[in-house]
């Protein structure tokens, strides 16, 4: 029996693997059943004159007209998918594609029959075209289906494919019938159930075609109008009243009717913002775009003489039209290749990927997009997060495909109301809810736990304009809300102690550049806003999580990874653990394998008290080698220094800790900020506190004792501290704040030893402060506990409460971050 006369599904499939073909063989079994696609293709029908005796014979026009076999047809095709689906080799659809069956069938025949359903026909011919209609939507979304769970190969091979179904949408046609046949039966008070999948079988199809990418184009490329589909794509939709049509529905989102359709509206509102930062809505265009705009005019006679042979070496020659660019091919040359592990693919994550690659927006689309994301803002928001929310607390899994989209996409539209001081903060208060807070927390701390990096970027973004929005808040009419969220949040412990966490994962060979910069953007909020809500609050209380018995000691990880509990605030404690993640040089990008956290074994019970919240000594719980590692990365190009500058400075002068800087590489990402072609904010204060750092290096440097105390690293740049060390003598910058480290700070003796000072002797013996090799340091007195999930929704425990009453050894009471 031939396969492929076999009538049942998966049949053929199954005969074939059965026989033992050769190559060859099955060659020409696939050869047959492409002509039998491509058959059933043919069949579907064909361009006939229009018959009108009205009409002259030269101006007559062809018309798509369905054959009597269509939707035998279109089934046959939809069985053939099916059955291919269960191979790799995706041989229908590319059959299918090389025949443009979409733009030459499929969409002419939903078009034909869109304009006969509103005839009046008979029952079984309105019947027939429903079925049709119905038929030809599945095979869209068939069609039209995202490739990126394919292998590489198989996306590679289909992009061309569907940018050119994408680019069959961008008329006006298809998406006006569309459009027609979704409103007609949306609007039915009683839907059948083929009518309402009929309806979310159309919104999968915009939800697809928006969802395809265009190609990534540079800023300088000519010629852009031919490339971006997005944005005539985007002109079309608003044109069919289509964009208002999604808008209608988000507005109503909280209607459990449409529960189904709500995370296909969700994709379709990213996809409308596709690639599009916020600036560009509101300022000048191409100024988000790092390289230059391609605006910038050369001399007439910079096109002469500009062009090099350059070899490299291996019977190659290149071409090089700029003289700076002659050398660049040299430049890695001699440079040894290490064994850096790079980050992981966002596609290897179980989540859908976030798309920030910023693309080129055309200006007629930003009065498109303006619009949109107004109306979306002042009447879609509220109900439609509120909804989509609740939906995502009710789920009760953070590992979701939706979950990380609908975070960026609710900080996304705040961030463009914070943007435009003329939005009502009221519109978005949906997501300043305290319920809605400790859900994007617990999905943050949920995320780190998971080392689920790419959502729990989404998660910092959306928490970061969260803590806008409250900021902007206090003092207005939504005083009472951002009080209630607040309180709520620096009430808990363990909500604290993730800001402290999220700067010290950082890994040069598992994270982006862009997630470091969203952790200090991330950081700098939270903390500016702990600190104005501190200073109007007297007396903060914070509810902590502590042991009844002292802790057993917990094991660390010698490449610097946090340990499995929390590193005390207090210098002493937290030079106890840089004297374990510091021992060697900075090796920044050794770390491949995974660094897995053991803690110290603990049986005793937990009990919740309540502490006067000390923002100094939380503060000092960010000065730790970790910190200091990870900010140097942000250095250069020194693009982000306004969220680096205060958390060094921080570091380096509030808590006293230079000697975290004192290693080779931080030192040598530090030097890059001297050069003038860098122009930047909070220049001048940077510059300062890396001279104030490089002051007390030499300081450290010059004596023996001083450098083994605090394992300052010796830079092989003889020309580098040569020219830093002239730049000290005739500058006076870090000379405004009195040093830390001083030659005075302790007293060398002949054997190389370091001798206690009187001052330092008496504070031990108070218990104040604890004397560590001759250098002052306060005692460690702090903690943190990373392993509990928050509880941002639960109310204020009672100053009385029970658990102060219980009865805890002193060790403990003092093993926190407040005072008692």
């Amino acid at each position: 029996m031939d396969y492929l006369e076999a009538e049942e599904d998966g049949q053929r499939h199954q005969l074939l693997a059965e026989e033992q073909l050769t190559d060859e063989q099955l060659s020409e079994e696939i050869e047959r059943f492409r002509r039998i696609v491509l058959s059933a293709c043919s069949s579907l029908g064909n361009l006939q004159l229009v018959t009108d005796s009205a009409q002259d014979l030269t101006e007559r026009k062809m018309e798509y007209v369905p054959s009597e076999d269509c939707l035998a047809s279109l089934k046959d095709i939809k069985r053939y998918i099916q059955e291919d689906e269960q191979g790799e080799g995706k041989w229908v659809l590319r059959w299918l594609g090389e025949c443009n069956t979409l733009q030459n069938d499929i969409i002419p025949i939903f078009i034909y029959y869109t304009k006969q359903l509103k005839n009046q026909l008979s029952d079984h011919d309105h019947d027939r075209a429903l079925k049709t209609i119905m038929m030809c939507v599945e095979l869209l979304v068939f069609l039209t289906w995202s490739m990126d769970s394919e292998p590489e190969e198989v996306k590679v091979r289909f992009i061309r494919v569907l940018r050119s179904y994408k680019r069959a949408f961008a008329s006006s046609p298809a998406v006006f019938s569309l459009l027609s046949i979704a409103v007609m039966y949306f609007r039915k008070p009683h839907k059948t159930d083929k009518e309402a999948l009929l309806v979310k079988g159309i919104l999968y199809v915009f939800r697809n075609v928006l969802a395809i990418p265009d190609p990534l184009v540079s800023p300088t490329s000519k010629g852009l109008s031919q490339v971006e589909v997005h944005d005539a794509l985007i002109a079309v939709l608003d044109k069919e009243l289509a964009i208002d049509f999604f808008l209608t529905l988000a507005s109503s989102a909280d209607d459990k009717q449409l529960k189904d359709l709500r995370p296909t509206l969700l994709d379709i509102v990213y996809y409308v913002f596709y690639r599009v930062p916020v600036s560009a809505l509101f300022d000048q265009q191409m100024t988000w775009f790092n390289a230059d705009n391609g605006s910038k005019r050369f001399g007439r006679h910079n096109n002469f003489g500009g062009v090099y042979a350059v070899s490299t070496g291996d019977s190659t020659i290149m071409p090089v039209f700029n003289a700076k660019e002659v050398l660049h091919p040299f430049a890695n040359m001699f440079k040894k290749r290490q064994n850096v592990r790079k980050p992981r693919d966002p596609a290897e994550a179980s989540v859908v990927p976030v798309d920030r690659e910023w693309r080129i927006l055309d200006p007629t689309s930003v009065p498109i997009l303006r619009r949109v994301a107004a109306v979306f803002i002042d009447s879609c928001f509220n109900p439609f997060m509120g909804a989509m929310f609740e939906d995502a607390r009710t789920s009760g899994t953070v590992m979701d495909a939706v979950t990380p989209r609908l975070l960026y996409v609710a900080a996304y539209f705040v961030d463009i109301s914070l943007t435009n001081p003329a939005v009502d903060l009221g519109c978005t208060s949906a997501l300043v809810q305290t319920h809605v807070f400790g859900l994007v927390m617990r999905n943050a701390s949920a995320y780190v736990e998971m080392r689920e990096w790419v959502p729990l970027e989404q998660a910092m973004y959306c928490t970061q304009q969260i803590l806008m929005s409250l900021g902007r808040m206090r003092g207005t009419k939504l005083d009472s809300l951002s009080e209630n969220v607040l309180s709520n949040l620096f009430y808990d412990g363990d909500a604290l102690d993730l800001f402290v966490r999220l700067c010290r994962v950082y890994k040069p060979t598992k994270h982006s550049r862009r997630f470091l910069e969203q952790v200090a953007q991330l950081t700098e909020t939270f903390l500016a806003t702990l600190k104005s809500y501190a200073q109007a609050k007297a007396g903060l209380l914070v509810k902590k999580r502590v042991k009844k018995r002292a802790r057993k000691p917990a094991k660390t990880e010698s490449d610097g990874e946090e340990a499995s509990t929390d590193i005390a605030l207090d210098p002493n404690a937290a030079n106890k653990a840089d004297n374990e993640s510091d021992i060697g040089p900075d090796m920044d990008d050794a770390g491949d394998a995974e660094d897995e956290e053991s803690g110290g074994e603990d049986n005793d019970d937990e009990v919740l008290v309540e502490r006067a919240f000390d923002i100094a000594k939380f503060e000092r719980a960010f000065a730790t080698s970790d910190v200091v590692k990870a900010y140097s990365h942000l250095l250069a190009p020194p693009s982000s220094i306004e969220f680096v500058y205060p958390m060094l400075s921080r570091i380096a002068i509030a808590s006293e800790r230079p000697h975290l800087f004192f290693k080779k590489n931080i030192m040598l990402r530090m030097l890059v900020l001297f050069d003038d072609q860098y122009t930047y904010p909070h220049r001048t204060e940077m510059l300062d506190l890396v001279a104030w750092i490089f002051r007390q290096y030499i300081t450290v440097f010059n004596s023996p004792a001083l450098a083994h105390h605090y394992k300052a690293e010796e830079l092989n740049n003889k020309l580098a501290v040569e020219c830093m060390l002239a730049f000290l003598k005739q500058s006076c910058l870090g000379t405004t704040v009195k040093p830390v480290i001083t030659r005075h700070i302790v007293e060398l003796l002949a054997d190389g030893g370091i001798k206690k000072d009187d001052d330092a002797n008496d504070d031990e013996a108070k218990g104040d402060v604890a004397a560590q090799d001759g250098v002052r340091v306060e005692a460690d007195d702090d903690d943190f506990d990373f392993d509990f999930d928050f509880d941002l929704g639960a109310p204020p425990m009672p100053a009385n409460s029970a658990n102060n009453n219980q009865r805890m050894d002193d060790t403990d009471m003092d093993d926190m971050y407040f005072n008692s």
